[in-house]
């Protein structure tokens, strides 16, 4: 505890009950920012990494199938679209070293 936040814990504390943004509301936000992290990664290493992060073509079918449709269809819908299939956690889990 002291080597990350430089203090002592103190005795019969429990950080992680401390943890307010899990305490007060936040927590399905912070569930749709990860979900949000896990479909980005799948984005970026399906289609950009694989087909050049500045393939003009990627990006053009990234702004008409994705920004450009907005929050007029489903997510799910629209990654399925740009992506040719559905999508899936394994470049986040990647990311992340758990494979």
């Amino acid at each position: 505890w002291k080597d990350l936040m430089g203090i002592d814990l103190i005795p019969g504390a429990n950080p992680a009950a401390s943890f307010a943004h899990l305490m007060g509301g936040y927590d399905a936000r912070y569930y749709g920012y990860m979900w949000a992290e896990v479909f980005s990664a799948d984005m970026f290493t399906s289609r950009f990494e694989k087909e050049g992060i500045m393939n003009p073509k990627v990006g053009m079918e990234y702004r008409s199938k994705i920004i450009g449709k907005g929050g007029t269809q489903d997510a799910n819908i629209l990654l399925k679209d740009f992506l040719g299939r559905e999508p899936n956690e394994d470049a986040f889990l990647k990311q992340k070293g758990v494979e």
